[in-house]
């Protein structure tokens, strides 16, 4: 594990370069500045993406800690390795994969005694619809949250997932396949399914998630 202290180093140095703008530029460029050194690269792809991972990765685990600890030792790899790293038109999909990738990887290595196919559909990847507001792009109170996220979580893990990745990151089909390891056609079929059954689960507060399952049937029109 990197030491703490090396990645706040690292961040006192970023943070000089904090009133240096990039260029208007596409990802795919920023990125090869990053690879090439540039030091406002690096702070602009920090300052856009830890929060995203952050809480992305509070959906696998509540250890702040071990979030914290995988976040450095992400960047701290990147930043070793950056001459090495392939390109990218999506450095969010990049930092996405690669942050998913480390986590689980520790996680498993946290709890040896399960396999990682029985510890995954138990434990990993639980939605707070608090944090995925922009996801349901809807206004809702406190017991309508409250039902909104237990429904979400009594699907499978991978389609809770989907869900966020699809609604939520914004990610195309084919990354999300990326990402967790299935067929194009499948992450599609995921979607579809996660979104279906959903509506199903909160049928039975129809009176109070009209507005929701107005919007579930719109959704599924369109996927």
């Amino acid at each position: 594990m990197i030491a703490s202290e090396s990645f706040d180093k690292l961040l006192i140095k970023s943070q000089e370069f904090e009133n240096e703008k990039l260029p208007n530029e596409s990802e795919d460029l920023i990125w090869e500045q990053f690879k090439s050194g540039s030091q406002s690269a690096l702070t602009y792809i920090y300052r856009n993406y830890t929060n995203l991972l952050f809480n992305y990765g509070f959906q696998f685990s509540s250890d702040k800690h071990l979030i914290k600890d995988c976040l450095q030792d992400l960047f701290m790899e990147l930043i070793r390795h950056r001459d090495q790293l392939s390109p990218t038109s999506s450095i969010k999909f990049y930092l996405l994969k690669s942050f998913r990738n480390k986590l689980i990887k520790t996680i498993q290595k946290n709890n040896r005694q399960r396999p990682l196919e029985n510890f995954l559909p138990k434990v990993l990847f639980t939605i707070s619809v608090s944090a995925e507001a922009k996801m349901i792009n809807a206004q809702l109170d406190a017991d309508k949250q409250r039902i909104l996220q237990d429904s979400l979580n009594k699907l499978p893990p991978l389609q809770r997932e989907a869900l966020v990745l699809y609604f939520y990151e914004g990610l195309k089909y084919n990354q999300i396949a990326e990402m967790l390891s299935i067929k194009v056609k499948s992450s599609r079929a995921l979607v579809y399914r996660a979104i279906d059954s959903l509506g199903e689960l909160l049928d039975p507060y129809r009176d109070t998630m009209i507005t929701f399952l107005t919007l579930i049937t719109v959704v599924k029109s369109l996927i």
